[in-house]
């Protein structure tokens, strides 16, 4: 796989024909020889045999079929505004399926959705010094009916979207980095960057009657918003009131 115009777009672009898990391996890579990897920094490929989602789940795909996309950052931002990214690069993938002509939407957190069917997953994970974040994308650009995971998966050959690696890894990284960009330049600010009216503008979540799971009892009510931490707020009724959730595992309801 080559990605010359993604390359072109960052400080390092480094494509690997095989890995677990490219996230793990940037980590691993970016502390070991922090200077060898500025920012923005990339590892490509489209074969992990082990990747990690959210929630400690674990996925794989046939060679080919998927592109795993880790990407280095070192935002000068506070500490407590890091969970924007996750945010951004759900957002900034939907923006470049949109920009391709897919009907791409971002479920909060940071899952990405076609017709409700997941077609990209993302995981950002702060370097142990906390000098930095890993951003990996999975997306599902290849892979066969017969290959999906789950019957709630999709990928873009599916779709009639675009296949061709360096197309879209770039229109992806094109968006991140402009998000992340402004981000960084409002000092974590995203109210002032327009990274929080970006993730609105392309959220599936907002506006649906959802179920968040995160432990205990089920938050069930209509997502209204995304606050300035980055929680989706869930309006439970007059009774209960509003409640944001800063992680959980999101449900749309479609019939409650």
């Amino acid at each position: 796989m080559e990605l010359p115009r993604s390359s072109a777009l960052v400080a390092r672009l480094e494509v690997v024909p095989e890995a677990g898990s490219t996230n793990t391996d940037l980590v691993r890579a970016a502390v070991a020889a922090p200077e060898a990897w500025p920012s923005p920094s990339v590892l490509a490929t489209d074969h992990q045999t082990a990747g990690r989602g959210r929630l400690g789940r674990s996925w794989s795909a046939p060679a080919g079929a998927s592109l795993a996309v880790s990407v280095l950052l070192r935002p000068r931002v506070p500490v407590e505004r890091l969970a924007w990214l996750s945010l951004a690069a759900g957002a900034a993938m939907a923006q470049a399926l949109a920009g391709l002509g897919v009907a791409a939407r971002a479920k909060w957190p940071n899952d990405v959705l076609i017709d409700g069917r997941k077609v990209c997953g993302v995981l950002a994970e702060a370097l142990p010094s906390g000098a930095g974040v890993v951003i990996g994308a999975g997306l599902n650009h290849a892979l066969s009916r017969d290959d999906l995971p789950v019957p709630t998966a999709t990928s873009l050959v599916l779709e009639g979207g675009p296949t061709d690696a360096d197309l879209l890894v770039a229109a992806y990284l094109e968006r991140l980095l402009a998000l992340t960009g402004a981000f960084e330049a409002a000092g974590g600010d995203p109210e002032a960057s327009g990274l929080r009216a970006a993730v609105l503008a392309i959220s599936d979540t907002v506006g649906r009657r959802v179920r968040v799971s995160t432990g205990g009892d089920p938050v069930v009510g209509e997502a209204v918003d995304v606050d300035l931490d980055g929680r989706i707020v869930v309006d439970r009724g007059p009774v209960l009131g509003f409640t944001a959730c800063a992680s959980g595992d999101v449900e749309h309801l479609r019939y409650e």
